[in-house]
């Protein structure tokens, strides 16, 4: 009797993670890119790892990151700090003691709030596999590039939980077959953010390239 309450159990758990996932690849791709399209802030702690493809070396870091309107957004890992402020873009390296200043519009590409949506707006969602993802209801979901001449990566592989809609995995597969991962921890939406994290000051006795 314990068994089959036990495979009932899992059973109905099974079943729970598939009725709240999207039913189709590209639905849930919409919910996600609206989720993040919506959100007020964001801030998260992250780890990135990335591997060679040919010699199979890993190199990982880790940091924060926090996202507000109109391109302010902060980013700290223990080599380096970069703060947008909305009209420039500083980029601290700690190890260097080097700050290099450009206006924000200049590396508009690389925004972290344009990187997070990337994956929505030049690729298209191919499969959708329902799973546990970080203990709860979730999915993968299996991305190729829209413009396959024009992309420089071959795959993105998300892994998102349903309540609340939040990516928690990427892994960019880039056209040398070298892969970064990331993983989000702490996510939070349209949560108060301190303003003052958003400003820059070059530190005292550092070296600057303002390139403005």
């Amino acid at each position: 009797m314990k068994r089959v309450l036990t495979l009932g159990g899992l059973l109905l758990s099974v079943l729970a993670v598939y009725a709240a996932v999207p039913k189709s690849a590209a639905t849930a791709l919409k919910e996600i890119r609206k989720r993040y399209r919506e959100a007020v802030t964001f801030q998260a702690t992250f780890k990135e790892s990335f591997q060679w493809q040919l010699t199979g070396e890993t190199v990982d870091r880790q940091g924060t990151i926090v996202l507000s309107g109109d391109n302010r957004f902060r980013i700290e890992t223990p080599e380096q700090v970069i703060v947008a402020d909305g009209q420039n873009l500083y980029r601290y390296n700690l190890l260097r003691k080097q700050v290099m200043i450009e206006p924000v519009s200049k590396a508009e590409g690389l925004l972290p709030n344009k990187m997070l949506l990337k994956f929505a707006e030049e690729f298209d969602a191919v499969s959708l596999a329902p799973l546990l993802v970080e203990g709860g209801e979730g999915y993968r979901l299996d991305l190729q590039p829209q413009d396959k001449e024009k992309a420089l990566l071959s795959e993105v592989t998300l892994w998102a939980t349903t309540t609340p809609i939040a990516v928690r995995r990427i892994k960019l597969i880039d056209l040398n077959g070298n892969s970064t991962t990331y993983f989000l921890r702490d996510i939070r939406f349209d949560q108060p953010v301190d303003t003052t994290m958003l400003h820059f000051s070059p530190p005292q006795g550092v070296e600057i390239f303002d390139l403005r």
